[in-house]
């Protein structure tokens, strides 16, 4: 058990007294031995009275002797019948005893002028009085040589004894002695507290009718009970006569020579107060540790469990009783290691040893290590140095925080092996404008190196080292205020030319956190195709005017000639200008008939000629919806045998024409057929198609039929594909509809477009007018 304050300051308090009053019992017994008094009718334990209201209520058989018949006098009358010498003191310390039962304590002589020593101290609800023979004090009248020396003996005790008195009423603690009766023959010493003085007769008179010895029922001052022959130690406490507050004692009394005792009581309220705070203190860390995540485990010097929590026995998986006994920290270690709660060691003894070897020197211990146990979690150990030798170990659960640091690493690995493999030369800039990131692209793009391009290079350091390779100066500048500057961060981007004839489109945006992105695009081909692409479309642009002069030309000089042979003919056959013969008549028809043929032809070639070959308009869909339904279901047929689900396909009439871009409608298609036949269960049935809606629309729908039995689930239209899928309508104008049904087993997605227009047929009219024709 630890020693508290309190017990160090009885301890040495005690000590001391006891080798004090041992000298002094020694020094008193050698005075009396030397010593030959002429008269000493009184045995060693000396003459009691006992007074009760102020007469003699017993007197033992040395009083008798002494003072003669005692019993039923006054105390008063006794004492001034038996002192010659002091009597008006002793008196006057009797009559203070009555009044206040404060222990007295003086020296009177009787009337033959013998000293002896007066003592006086409360018993119960009496008083006792006890005179002592002190010729130790002074020399025989008449004595030799011897008797002065005795005499020169007694006076070395007599200061001994006021030196020890002295020295005890100086120090902070109160200290008496008993008789073999247990009354009090002598106390000393005074306590100052913060409620006032406490006296050692106070102390004493408490500690007597507590625990201490009493005279005897008989009243003859015979010890009441047996001999106390080991130390008792209790407590007492004071209250002070204002009633602010108590006074805690802490008392000691042991055996003494003759069968008496010493005592001796120190003040205890600021021990008391201290381990009461302390008992807070424990119970406040206690409650503390006990709503802790992590585990806590203080070991004493001896290596023994002092103290742990809760969230420790979850850890360890112990149970709470066992580690309620205190094991040591080797038991522990080998409970754990049965249970697989330590790590998976080559040589578990060496390891074991690195930890008990830590108390070797606790106050220069300093343990970190992480446990990776064997169901995968990891535990973070630290020890340090706890007060009294001890050592306090500290068990944190740190799995899913590495886990997440793991995560996190491989996150960002991943977004530079990504961001490293773009074809785009990249570079980040922090918000101080210092460089953070550049990928291989942008090496390979401005021939830079890892050494040319050394970590944390700001910007405006940067900009030289690739502004020499431009033609362009200006946008460098531009860049360093972008990178820079906390003002006007929208994105911008420029083309670059570079002295080597590459193109490079420059781009700058912001980043959330105030960085700045800067992405170099080498577009050299792709200008050369634009440009080869323009140079391509002027030419046919002269192309085509060229042609269509030519063939106004031809148009022209082909139908001047035909007009005029068609002019000529008709008036051939005119028979206003005569009559021709039959063989006549038959040429100038056939020269009539290919004038006109001649005509016709030339009019188709001027008509094709003026054709528009501009570039094709978007119509929507393709017209034959069914067809695309069909390659759907073909390019999907493997698939679906191989997820055991039957695909069938629902045409529609020719003339039906969702409002979408065909390339959209398509991939809208195929990604609901798809998802229908990965998230359908064997046996089921896919069914594709589309169908007029009310309100002119079209309606495009993948149904999905699964067998219905009695142990069968309802079916579930979700899909984590499902919202993508719908975005995609959404974006092509169109809405999604979904809906289950458990009794057929069914799951519907139905989307839903605005139809166009019908072509009109081959050959009709169009609307507001009649077809032209050439004559």
């Amino acid at each position: 058990m630890t020693l508290g304050t309190s017990d160090i300051v009885v301890g040495l308090a005690l000590a001391l007294v006891l080798a004090l009053g041992g000298l002094a019992y020694a020094l008193v017994r050698l005075a009396r031995a030397t010593s030959q008094p002429e008269q000493a009718p009184e045995s060693d334990r000396g003459a009691a009275l006992i007074v009760e209201d102020g007469r003699v209520a017993a007197a033992g058989h040395e009083a008798e002797t002494l003072l003669g018949p005692a019993e039923g006098r006054p105390a008063q009358e006794v004492i001034e019948s038996f002192a010659d010498g002091g009597r008006a003191e002793a008196l006057a310390a009797l009559a203070h005893l009555e009044a206040t039962g404060e222990p007295v304590e003086m020296v009177v002589r009787d009337r033959a002028g013998r000293p002896y020593l007066l003592d006086g101290a409360p018993q119960g609800g009496q008083l006792r009085l006890t005179l002592r023979a002190a010729d130790f004090l002074e020399s025989a009248p008449g004595g030799n040589g011897a008797a002065a020396g005795s005499a020169h003996d007694g006076e070395r005790a007599a200061e001994t004894e006021r030196a020890l008195s002295g020295l005890l009423n100086a120090a902070p603690l109160l200290v008496w002695s008993r008789t073999p009766e247990g009354a009090i023959s002598w106390s000393a010493g005074q306590l100052q507290t913060r409620f006032g003085t406490v006296e050692a007769a106070k102390a004493a008179t408490l500690a007597a009718g507590r625990g201490g010895k009493a005279a005897g029922a008989d009243g003859q001052g015979n010890p009441g009970g047996n001999a106390r022959d080991a130390p008792e130690r209790f407590r007492l406490e004071l209250a002070d006569a204002e009633g602010k507050g108590v006074v805690t004692l802490d008392v000691v009394e042991v055996p003494g020579p003759g069968d008496g005792s010493y005592g001796l009581a120190v003040d205890a309220s600021a021990a008391l107060e201290a381990e009461r705070t302390l008992a807070r203190f424990v119970r406040t860390m206690t409650d503390t540790f006990a709503h802790l995540n992590v585990g806590l485990a203080i070991f004493d010097r001896n290596r023994r469990l002092t103290l742990f929590n809760p969230a420790l026995v979850d850890m360890w998986r112990a149970d709470p009783a066992w580690l309620a006994r205190r094991p040591s920290l080797r038991e522990i270690l080998d409970e754990l290691r049965a249970n697989r709660r330590v790590p998976e060691t080559a040589d578990f003894r060496a390891w074991r040893r690195r930890l008990t070897d830590l108390f070797e020197d606790t106050e220069t211990a300093d343990y970190e290590e992480l446990w990776h146990l064997a169901d995968g979690s990891d535990i973070r150990v630290l020890a340090r140095p706890h007060p009294h030798g001890s050592l306090a170990f500290v068990f944190e659960d740190v799995t899913e925080r590495i886990r997440l640091e793991q995560q996190f690493r491989h996150s960002i690995e991943l977004r530079r092996a990504t961001l490293d493999r773009l074809e785009e030369g990249l570079a980040v800039f922090g918000p101080d404008g210092l460089l953070q990131f550049v990928n291989t692209a942008f090496h390979e793009i401005w021939s830079t190196d890892e050494e040319t391009m050394r970590p944390m290079m700001h910007v405006r350091d940067l900009i030289p080292l690739i502004g020499g390779f431009t033609v362009e100066t200006e946008v460098w500048a531009r860049l360093a205020r972008f990178a820079t500057s906390a003002e006007s961060r929208q994105p911008w981007e420029t083309r670059i030319t570079m002295g080597t004839g590459r193109i490079l489109n420059a781009r700058a945006a912001a980043l959330p956190d105030g960085a700045t992105m800067v992405i170099f695009a080498d577009v050299t081909d792709s200008e050369r195709i634009a440009l080869a692409l323009r140079e391509r479309n002027e030419a046919l642009e002269a192309a085509e005017e060229m042609r269509t002069a030519v063939l106004d030309q031809i148009s022209h000089r082909l139908r001047t000639p035909l007009h005029t042979i068609f002019g000529f003919g008709q008036l051939l056959v005119d028979p206003r200008f005569g009559q021709l013969t039959e063989t006549q008549q038959g040429y100038a028809d056939r020269l009539l008939e290919s004038a006109r043929e001649l005509l016709a032809a030339v009019d188709d070639v001027t008509e094709l000629s003026g054709l528009d070959t501009g570039p094709l308009r978007n119509e929507g869909a393709n017209s034959a919806l069914g067809d695309m339904l069909l390659l759907t279901a073909r390019l999907l047929e493997k698939r679906a045998t191989e997820a055991g689900v039957a695909l069938k396909v629902t045409t529609p009439e020719d003339t039906l024409r969702p409002d979408c871009e065909a390339r959209r409608l398509r991939q809208i298609v195929f990604g609901l057929a798809t998802t229908a036949i990965g998230g359908a269960r064997p046996e089921s049935e896919v069914e594709i198609g589309a169908r007029p809606a009310p309100d002119h629309a079209v309606e495009l729908f993948v149904r999905v039929t699964v067998p219905v039995g009695p142990d069968s689930d309802e079916p579930k239209a979700e899909c984590p594909s499902l919202p993508f899928l719908r975005r995609l309508v959404d974006r092509a104008g169109g809405r999604t509809e979904i809906g289950a049904d458990r009794e057929s087993g069914r799951i519907t997605v139905n989307c839903r477009f605005p139809a166009l227009a019908a072509p009109a047929p081959a050959g009709a009219p169009p609307a507001g007018g009649d077809p032209s024709h050439h004559e």
